[in-house]
Formats: structure tokens, sequence, C-alpha cells
């Protein structure tokens, strides 16, 4: 299927707004933290979007008074990145457009549940907590391996051949660094497997965008 100079455009934005956007709710939130000082090496990004005050989970007493902001970056996050991939799946071969267009949903529903379900005392006292921890492994997860996939379909989508091997790396860490998430409890290995995606995703967009305006120029 044709990938348009609109739909090309609209993905690169889409997959810049999504991380963007994440990041700015993360630093409010951090920022705002009042249970001592927020430390992005001890306490997981889940944390910003406890909704009690004073609470203690895994030995980390939490206090997040702008817990919504950062659950709103969780939906909003998953939301538009799988918007993106959807733009620009049509331009992937059909299974792996179908795998792509899968893996998205995926992404989105799993940072919807994160949103919903959240990891502080709240969710542990009512058995929710599994819904949190299975919405933030399915969205690390299935995002990492969109980057993979990306990178493996730079040719279909325009984009330069480095950029194959970036997004490929970067998701073969962040998948690794998921697993050293859940074997060690680690929150930097939390944010390694994250901001990989945020990584592959803007650049991916301001390539997307790049590619976009010169095609348009060109025509």
């Amino acid at each position: 299927m044709k990938f348009s100079v609109k739909a090309r455009y609209a993905s690169g934005v889409l997959a810049a707004f999504g991380p963007l956007v994440f990041l700015a709710c993360e630093a409010i939130s951090a920022t705002a933290w009042t249970a001592g000082i927020y430390d992005y090496g001890v306490n997981f990004i889940s944390d910003l979007g406890t909704t009690v005050c004073g609470s203690t989970f895994s030995g980390r007493v939490m206090c997040s008074p702008q817990h919504g902001v950062m659950n709103l970056g969780f939906a909003v996050m998953g939301v538009s990145v799988a918007a993106a991939v959807a733009l620009f799946a049509v331009a992937l071969p059909r299974g792996r457009r179908i795998l792509a267009t899968v893996l998205s949903c995926l992404l989105a529903l799993g940072m919807l549940l994160v949103a919903t379900f959240h990891g502080g005392i709240e969710s542990a006292d009512n058995g929710t907590i599994v819904f949190h921890v299975l919405g933030a492994v399915v969205a690390i997860l299935a995002g990492n391996v969109l980057g993979i996939i990306t990178g493996a379909n730079t040719r279909e989508l325009g984009l330069p051949g480095w950029f194959a091997l970036i997004a490929k790396v970067l998701g073969i860490v962040g998948i690794l660094s998921l697993g050293g998430c859940l074997l060690f409890s680690s929150a930097v290995f939390e944010r390694m497997a994250v901001y990989s995606i945020f990584a592959w995703l803007l650049t991916a967009s301001v390539l997307l965008v790049r590619t976009a305006r010169i095609k348009r120029f060109v025509a």
C-alpha cells in the first residue's frame, strides 16, 4: 500500500508526540514528588502514578501529588505511538504489517493498563497489581520489538540504512533491560527498557518528517 507524504509526516509527528508527552509528564510528576527527593535511579516510573500519598511499597515511601499527570502521560504515549505505527505500517509487507499493527495495539493496551491500575499499595491491596505489571511488560516488550521490526524495514519506509542498526540495537537493549528489571527489580533497567523505545521513536520521527518534506518538495 502507498505510504503518502501526509501519512509519513503524521506518523513522524505522532512518533515524537507520545514520548515527549510522557517525558514531560514524568518530569512534572517527579518535580512535584513530596516523599523526599524523587530519584530516577531508585524510584520506578510507576511510582509517579501511585495515588496513595504516604504509602510504602517495596520499601519505597511514595507521595506523588501529580499522579494524574503521570497516568495521563502513560495513556497518551500508548495511543499516539499506536497511531504512528498504524500510519507507517501500510508501507510494510502484509505479514509484517499485521505483526506491527498487533504489537502497536498491545503497546497501547499495556500503557492503558498501567495508567488505570497503579503500581503502588492501592493495587497491591486490591489484587489489581497483576494488571499493572502485565501491562508494563507487554507495552515495553511490544515497543522494543516494534523498534526491531522498523529497523528491519528501512527500505520500505524510505529511511536511511544506518537507522536499521540503531533501531535493532535499541530494541535488543530494551528487551534485555526488561529482563534485568524483572530479575533484579531495578529502576535503572526499567528506564533503559522504556527509554530505548523513546530513542528509536524520536530518531524515526525526525527521519520520517525529514523525508516527508523532501518528498513534498520533489513532488
